[in-house]
């Protein structure tokens, strides 16, 4: 089953609003500085490719609960979390970096001292087929 992440407006509006600013920051920069190759070389890579790929990863990040796996897909990357390795799974806030798009998020233990946090949007319903799924899992509270 297919879980979209969940996107926090405030965390929305300063990801789109960053790259608006890197983009059109970019753009004027390369038209003021035309004859500098230089300066080109350097704006390209920040004002295009970085927003795309940070782009590419906002509208790509879900997870996918199948038989076997869990698993974790966020722009080019992809973690693949065998069920029987989850130890737990928690509700969170925590705000490390981690490919969830909000702070409502699952803390999800597994291995011997591995852990990852998602923020699928029905947090409750990704947690009932998870424990479906892995009768063994923990739920911490």
């Amino acid at each position: 089953m297919k879980f979209t992440s969940k996107k926090d407006w405030w965390l929305t509006a300063i990801v789109w609003g960053a790259l608006l600013f890197a983009v059109v920051s970019g753009f004027y920069g390369i038209i003021e500085n035309i004859s500098s190759v230089g300066i080109l070389f350097v704006l390209f890579p920040l004002s295009v490719l970085l927003p795309f790929f940070i782009m590419w990863m906002w509208l790509t990040t879900y997870y996918i609960l199948d038989d076997h796996n869990l698993v974790i897909k966020y722009g080019p990357f992809k973690n693949t979390i065998p069920l029987n390795s989850i130890k737990s799974v928690k509700k969170t806030m925590n705000p490390i970096s981690s490919p969830a798009l909000s702070l409502k998020r699952l803390e999800i233990a597994y291995g011997q001292y591995d852990f990852v946090l998602i923020s699928p949007k029905d947090r409750d319903e990704f947690m009932r087929i998870l424990t479906k799924k892995c009768p063994h899992v923990k739920i911490m509270s």
